[in-house]
């Protein structure tokens, strides 16, 4: 029996039909028609390359380099750390023997112990200046404990102090505790003192040992902060003392008598 023709609405619909299944593989190379999947194969690829436009630029490829995972952040260097200055203060814990060199001046010797020793706290107010702490000298004398801290500076000036016992001995910028050898601890801001690259001398930072002492056990010089250096005097037993300054060169002598 011969084939029957297609009516022209069935005909309209098929080509409209077919030519979109067409056209859906030849741009995907992948979606066939009706839903079923359809792998583009060598001759499809060459097809659609064929396809391009004469003189057309080819695409740059993208690169797929991995971005880089280290995390982003601040680095410290260690090194470049600040020892002294204000919000950042050394913890001394070594002894310092450079603090030792030097005999005591002839007038340290000759002086007696002034009157008016207590246990309340001492103060004296600071002159001209600024000095660096740069040696701790002890000693034992007939009666009394004697510690003299010696101070230079590019400029002349005269040390003042606020001098009082304490419970428990801290670093005055951080509140740290300080290790400090005693049983009572005299504690000393040595005011008119400066930084270093301000006086133009090395200041004294450590811990220094009692010399013949009975009642010093250990003197511990800190650094400096907001223009006060902190001395703690880690001692036998609380005594009565008094603080005096001598001239030439400028010092601030601590008696404590007992």
């Amino acid at each position: 029996m011969p084939a029957r023709p297609l009516p022209a609405a069935a005909r309209r619909r098929f080509s409209r039909a077919g030519g979109a299944c067409l056209v859906g593989v030849l741009l995907s190379g992948a979606a066939g028609c009706g839903g079923a999947e359809v792998t583009a194969g060598p001759a499809a690829s060459a097809a659609v390359s064929d396809s391009a436009t004469p003189g057309a630029p080819t695409p740059l490829p993208t690169s797929s380099s991995p971005a880089s995972t280290s995390p982003a952040g601040p680095t410290t260097d260690v090194d470049a750390a600040p020892t002294s200055g204000p919000g950042s203060r050394p913890t001394p814990s070594s002894t310092t023997t450079a603090a030792l060199s030097g005999p005591a001046e002839a007038d340290e010797d000759a002086l007696d112990v002034p009157e008016g020793a207590g246990t309340a706290p001492s103060e004296q107010a600071a002159g001209g200046g600024p000095l660096s702490v740069v040696a701790v000298r002890s000693a034992r004398h007939d009666g009394f404990d004697r510690v003299v801290l010696e101070l230079a500076g590019e400029e002349p000036g005269e040390p003042g102090w606020y001098a009082r016992y304490v419970d428990e001995p801290t670093q005055e910028a951080s509140g740290a505790p300080l290790d400090v050898e005693g049983d009572a601890f005299l504690e000393l801001s040595v005011r008119g003192t400066g930084y270093p690259f301000d006086t133009g001398q090395d200041e004294l930072l450590g811990t220094v040992p009692g010399q013949g002492t009975d009642l010093v056990r250990e003197v511990l010089v800190g650094g400096v902060f907001e223009g006060q250096a902190q001395v703690v005097v880690g001692l036998s037993e609380e005594v009565p003392y008094v603080v005096t300054r001598l001239q030439d060169p400028p010092r601030v002598v601590l008696d404590l008598v007992g």
